[in-house]
């Protein structure tokens, strides 16, 4: 199984990660060091790309701020991670020995060379974060803030009640008792990034095969993937909850089971869903005709602002893209692939 997910993402509240999880899941996590430029996301890129061919289960975490580029790679049939623990993931090992380690990356840098455009790199830097106070407390804020009506409706008693029979309703259909400790893993499955507002949409079919896509376009799932969520957790599943990148500690987003072969995906003008699924359901419908009247404003300008947001998102990669172009002239590559080399083989020997 392959599966894509985001670590982090820019959100209202600044930038958030899970990235400090991922040990507990796979057990024995690296933790690369090393700036810009230097070969981390091609080593974590190898990594994924030889297990994938040799039929391992491969889970790859994608960076928000340059999704063509890898934040982790976890292989969950070897319990093994890695992770890019540098800012904003900045993590360290709570042992550093046994099951937790360092890669240092920034031992291939050429010191005293750099050195000679330090200067210029700091200024690059600087510009770069600059970018990010206009998307988080600007856009962000302001588009969460106007989607709070919508999420208000589900407080009301009717509402309410046909919260409950939903959710009731499909776990009832789609889930079932595994006998173990039900656990909560968390993910991100859309961020905003420089190619947009990006939705991973072929993970959910490919954990779960199944898919019930809820169609949303208030921001009202996440109240419902919260009682599916706990019910799920009652009948002892293992759940991906993943959230939006407007409340990345709110209730769910979307919801993942792969014990019970069932996702559930909330799509949406921003982040539209259009991959595989079993059945559709119109959330939109619960709503009142008048209040979708009222809400279309509210809906659409949060869409205006996400997008913008995209765009200092683009801004500030177009600067990290420079300050990579400053940095490479004095990097080792040699010795960065002589580590990847190394660390195949220990994985896969032959």
């Amino acid at each position: 199984m392959q599966a894509t997910f985001f670590l982090g993402s820019c959100t209202p509240r600044g930038f958030s990660t899970f990235a400090s999880e991922l040990a507990e899941e796979c057990g024995a996590v690296d933790y690369i060091k090393g700036g810009s430029g230097c070969g981390k996301s091609t080593f974590l890129r190898r990594i994924a790309d030889e297990a994938a061919a040799r039929g391992l289960e491969v889970w790859r975490f994608l960076c928000s701020s340059d999704p063509q580029s890898l934040d982790a790679v976890v292989l969950p049939s070897l319990g093994r991670g890695w992770v890019d623990a540098t800012a904003p993931h900045v993590l360290e090992p709570t042992l550093c020995a046994g099951r937790e380690g360092y890669v240092d990356f920034g031992a291939f840098y050429d010191r005293a060379g750099i050195a000679r455009v330090e200067p210029e790199l700091r200024r690059r830097k600087r510009e770069n974060a600059a970018q990010y106070p206009l998307v988080d407390p600007a856009c962000l804020a302001a588009a969460d803030r106007l989607l709070d009506p919508a999420r208000a409706m589900w407080e009301e008693p009717r509402c309410r009640r046909d919260l409950e029979e939903l959710a009731g309703c499909l776990a009832l259909t789609a889930l079932r008792p595994s006998g173990r400790q039900g656990r909560v893993r968390r993910r991100f499955l859309s961020a905003v990034t420089p190619e947009g507002l990006s939705f991973c949409t072929e993970t959910a079919a490919a954990v779960c095969g199944r898919v019930y896509v809820l169609e949303d376009s208030y921001g009202l799932a996440p109240a419902l993937l919260q009682r599916v969520l706990e019910q799920a957790l009652q009948l002892g599943q293992t759940c991906f909850v993943c959230y939006t990148p407007l409340q990345p500690d709110g209730a769910p987003a979307h919801l993942l089971v792969p014990g019970a072969g069932a996702a559930f995906v909330a799509s949406s003008p921003d982040f539209p869903y259009a991959g595989e699924r079993c059945c559709t359901l119109e959330l939109d419908g619960t709503l009142p005709p008048a209040a979708r009247d009222t809400l279309h404003f509210a809906r659409d300008t949060a869409g205006t602002l996400l997008r913008k947001a995209a765009e200092h998102v683009r801004e500030a990669k177009r600067i990290h893209d420079e300050l990579e172009a400053l940095c490479r002239p004095y990097v080792d590559f040699a010795a960065a692939d002589a580590l990847t080399e190394r660390t195949l083989h220990e994985l896969f020997p032959a």
